[in-house]
């Protein structure tokens, strides 16, 4: 069964027609209970769950603002934010982060609704896969919030009068609620051959799962959340297969949408537009507007180009030259040429850079993959050398590394070997990066270790590298792990008040 961009945009019509802006929805956004008894209707449902997703505030912008400014990896331009999420330090005020929080407690109160009304009992597979999906949501959507903010109100009912209103929950007791939730799913969902496209299947849920556990094993090698990180993770593995061309992850609609690796992406159209490519392009380099928000830090360039001269992937990952569309002549930036100026200092992304430089949009029907396969052999790896050593753990990068040299018919990057523990820990953490740089996973790899691995391996290394007046400095500061708890959320909630801010803000 296929979903088409027309259907989606009729699902997403009849959903955004009973749209609520945040937990006080009364009745809920669906409100007739019978409405969820039917498989159109619920589907309904859940795709108002992911109109939440597509918004602006979540996967189309502000998501991407929040997390990479605050990577460690990236370089903020415009003024208003080099002094506060630039120098990793928001204000509790500032909107990026604060519509992320409310456009996740959207997509939650959405997704409880839905959860109330399709009994887990029903015999309806299709139901029980919608239900699934949706657990999954939740938890997905609760794993961003407890990373990003720590410990935040849970919410697993439709919101009323008496429940408007929730503490901070501990850390402890999100996380189990996400488990909770994605194993839930997990026995609820359609495998990945069942599935619609653009649906996660159950494996989904098992990669979230991974990425729960090795997130709570932090830096301890002898965390026994490494053997469940590893039970988890090696469900999906050979289930997904990898792109045969690097770069066709981000070539065209046709191969980038729905493609074999692909385990859970948001689906966008030209009607329900993502940003993302107006994010990563300048305003000169196509008819249309770029916002260029988002340059590399040249610290992340250079230890790529150092550690695998060659690399296909290089080309692939970083910009630094193009046409002015509106004088022909081209523009070029670090490393094609030296850094003299703010404006010239950092490389583009060019997954997501304008692939069409004569068009007057940026709208298109590129999807954004948040979860892919590669990821899952590189925390394969990961888990691997903390159970068992390098030697298991092989197999799995290198099958990633083989990919990235048969894009181009490379020797590099060749594969590992001879490497300690040590050692393979320290190049796993880079090669996320080398992978999966942009893709959103760089705030979470760049702390799910804690502040000491991310002051040492993000922080130094960056301050050391800013040798130039336009460079920003990073604090030596625990703060920066965190996003501060909005400040509307402590004035409007009144079960939060100033003291349960996040520490240093």
């Amino acid at each position: 069964m296929k979903n088409t961009y027309k259907t989606l945009s009729l699902f997403f019509v009849l959903a955004l027609t009973f749209v609520s802006c945040d937990l006080e929805e009364t009745p809920p956004f669906l409100a007739d209970s019978n409405v969820y008894s039917s498989v159109d209707g619920a589907t309904a449902a859940l795709n108002g769950i992911y109109s939440s997703f597509a918004n602006f505030n979540y996967y189309s912008a502000d998501f991407h603002h929040s997390t990479l400014y605050m990577s460690g990896l990236f370089v903020v331009k415009r003024p208003t934010d080099i002094n506060s999420i630039g120098k990793l330090s928001p204000e509790p005020s500032i909107n990026f982060t604060t519509n992320l929080w409310r456009a996740s407690y959207e997509a939650i109160a959405r997704a409880n609704d839905l959860i109330k009304n399709v009994p887990e009992n029903t015999p309806d597979d299709q139901l029980k896969n919608i239900l699934g999906i949706t657990y999954f949501l939740r938890a997905h959507t609760y794993f961003n919030l407890v990373r990003l903010y720590g410990g935040v109100p849970l919410y697993t009912e439709p919101a009323t009068e008496n429940s408007l209103n929730q503490p901070r929950a501990s850390v402890t007791e999100v996380y189990n609620l996400i488990i909770e939730d994605a194993k839930k799913a997990e026995s609820l969902m359609f495998d990945n051959v069942t599935q619609v496209d653009g649906r996660p299947s159950k494996y989904a849920s098992n990669m979230l799962l991974a990425k729960v556990y090795m997130t709570l094993a932090e830096n301890d090698n002898a965390s026994p959340n490494w053997q469940l990180a590893y039970n988890e993770a090696i469900k999906v593995y050979n289930k997904y297969t990898l792109v045969s061309n690097y770069g066709d992850l981000w070539a065209t609609e046709a191969s980038a949408n729905h493609n074999s690796e692909s385990i859970f992406e948001i689906n966008f159209n030209e009607e329900f537009s993502s940003r993302i490519t107006r994010l990563f392009t300048p305003n000169n380099a196509f008819p249309g507007r770029g916002w260029e928000r988002f340059r590399v830090n040249p610290e992340v360039v250079d230890a790529h180009m150092n550690t695998y001269p060659g690399d296909p992937r290089i080309n692939f990952t970083f910009r630094s030259e193009y046409t002015n569309s509106s004088n022909g002549a081209t523009v070029k930036v670090y490393p094609s040429r030296t850094r003299a100026s703010f404006n010239n200092g950092y490389p583009w992304v060019n997954k997501y850079f304008v692939k069409d430089q004569t068009a007057s949009t940026d709208a298109n029907n590129f999807n954004y993959v948040h979860y892919r396969y590669a990821d899952l052999l590189l925390m394969l790896a990961e888990i691997e050398n903390e159970l068992n050593g390098p030697a298991s753990a092989y197999p799995y990068v290198n099958e990633v590394l083989k990919r990235a040299r048969d894009t181009n018919n490379s020797a590099v990057p060749a594969d590992w070997s001879g490497l300690s523990q040590d050692d393979f820990r320290s190049a796993i953490m880079k090669e996320y990066h080398f992978e999966l740089l942009a893709e959103r996973q760089d705030f979470f790899v760049s702390r799910r270790r804690g502040f000491d691995f991310f002051k040492t391996n993000y922080i130094d290394v960056h301050n050391a590298r800013a040798d130039k007046p336009f460079d920003i400095i990073y604090p030596e500061d625990p703060k920066v792990m965190l996003f501060p708890i909005p400040s509307s959320e402590i004035e409007t909630n009144q079960k939060i008040n100033g003291s349960d801010q996040n520490p240093g803000y």
